[in-house]
């Protein structure tokens, strides 16, 4: 365990064997969320909302101004071949 001081600026350092262990350098993401007791530090995972589903997901492909998860993309194939 580490035990940080937060800055007046509300920053702190995470400790470099800690960076090491999860492969993070200077200039990468992470995302910051809590719980009741706890605050969750992770490494950012890009996440999507598709627009066929309306479900999160890590990976989809743009199509104009929208987001298709695989998911979504089953969905359009099956409405176009009833058609």
């Amino acid at each position: 365990m580490h035990t940080k001081r937060i800055t007046n600026h509300g920053r702190m350092v995470i400790p470099k064997e800690i960076l090491d262990v999860f492969q993070l350098k200077e200039g990468d993401r992470v995302d910051i969320t809590h719980d009741e007791r706890r605050i969750i530090i992770e490494p950012h995972r890009q996440r999507y909302v598709c627009a066929v589903t309306g479900k999160v997901t890590n990976e989809a492909i743009r199509i104009g101004e929208a987001w298709i998860s695989k998911e979504g993309l089953t969905e359009i194939i099956k409405y176009l071949n009833l058609s």
